[in-house]
């Protein structure tokens, strides 16, 4: 009786410690958390009514518009792209910390593997408080080569610079400048 009676404690024990959720998902994120600032910032920007003045060029042709209404999820989404916390990429950025004066403090994290698409994601801080982000993101294969530059100032403005080569089809490059304003109210 006492062995079956010790069986069922072991048993039990077993059950226990193997519903507990795996230590890696304790952790917190190790990098820079690139979706869920731009989650708050669209809030942030839903919350103060504010639109986009796009100012886009494309391969030298010029073109600026405001939009009525902005869908600031799909403004951001080459930035939210850009998540570095994925499991699979824990350990792979280098992070350093520079001042760059006595108010500015930038964070850097930089792909340590050069096939990594994002390689770059710089945040900027002014008293604790983000000024800039800068991301860099690469791709490249035998037909083509990917290179994007992002650059974001928040509750201000965003620029995306890309340019996309192809073996057979040349490169075409644009770049968009977001600037984030007040919604233009037309009286007449």
């Amino acid at each position: 009786m006492k062995i079956s009676n010790l069986s069922l404690l072991l048993a039990a024990a077993l059950l226990f410690f193997a519903c507990e959720p795996p230590a890696a998902n304790l952790a917190s994120k190790p990098y820079f958390d690139v979706p869920a600032y731009f989650s708050r910032q669209v809030a942030e920007l839903h919350r103060d009514s504010l639109v986009v003045v796009k100012t886009s060029v494309v391969n030298d042709k010029t073109d600026q518009h405001q939009m009525d209404w902005t869908d600031w999820t799909k403004e951001f989404i080459l930035f939210t792209n850009s998540d570095i916390n994925k499991p699979s990429m824990i350990g792979k950025y280098l992070v350093d910390t520079t001042s760059t004066d006595s108010v500015k403090t930038k964070i850097s994290y930089t792909a340590k593997d050069p096939a990594l698409r994002t390689r770059l994601v710089e945040i900027t801080y002014a008293k604790q408080t983000i000024v800039e982000l800068h991301i860099v993101n690469h791709e490249a294969s035998f037909l083509s080569t990917s290179h994007e530059e992002l650059y974001y100032l928040p509750m201000k403005s965003y620029v995306i610079k890309s340019e996309v080569k192809n073996r057979f089809f040349g490169s075409n490059e644009f770049s968009v400048l977001g600037e984030i304003t007040r919604k233009q109210k037309q009286y007449f």
